[in-house]
């Protein structure tokens, strides 16, 4: 789990829907959404589309998943005992895997650009 120092109120901005520059941001702000947060599926479809951008590439494809896995996996190390989170872990990871398909074409785009492995 990555913790953002709360340097020039780093956290307050990731919370109020900033940007995420990186994946611990990012993971910081679905995790803390998840903690304190009604849960809403379309904050975190936002989250995700904004930290991958207008111009994704392969590192911010591989960033987001990582950052997402990893903090289902932390929600419910943390969390379980808390709240009921495991719809929550459900929908998560059902948002993770829509974006299988963007990430295919993009996979696809880049053989051609760039001939495959």
């Amino acid at each position: 789990m990555p913790y953002i120092k709360d340097e020039n109120n780093r956290r307050k901005e990731l919370r109020d829907g900033d940007v995420a520059k990186t994946a611990g941001e990012l993971n910081y702000q679905i995790f803390t959404h998840v903690k304190y947060d009604n849960f809403n599926k379309d904050i975190i479809k936002t989250y995700i589309k904004n930290f991958i951008g207008d111009k994704p590439n392969y590192q911010k494809y591989n960033d987001m998943t990582g950052a997402v896995d990893r903090c289902c996996i932390e929600i419910l190390r943390r969390l379980k005992t808390k709240q009921n989170v495991d719809g929550i872990i459900d929908v998560i990871i059902d948002i993770l895997a829509s974006y299988d398909d963007e990430i295919g074409l993009y996979e696809d785009k880049k053989i051609i650009e760039n001939g495959d492995v």
